[in-house]
């Protein structure tokens, strides 16, 4: 079964893969840090922190969902005869 559309994309897999993955690596940091002061487990934090942000951008670069609905521009109210008397 496919999902089509933004979920059969590269770049959305891509975008997806690297949130996963700075998710779990953040976890992986933030457990040698908990274990004791670790150095190599504030640079796993760092690094996760920068993987998830870079997935956060490029999920948000790829734009808005196939199918979602758009939103509607305003229409300009025409502007009173009073105002243009004035």
């Amino acid at each position: 079964m496919s999902l089509g559309g933004l979920w059969d994309d590269q770049a959305s897999r891509r975008a997806r893969g690297a949130l996963a993955i700075g998710g779990i690596l953040l976890l992986l940091g933030l457990a040698l840090v908990g274990i004791g002061p670790s150095d190599v487990g504030a640079a796993v934090a760092l690094a996760a922190l920068l993987i998830t942000v870079y997935g956060i951008h490029t999920f948000g670069r790829l734009g808005p969902e196939l199918g979602a609905p758009r939103r509607r521009k305003r229409k300009k109210k025409p502007a009173s005869p009073a105002a243009e008397d004035a």
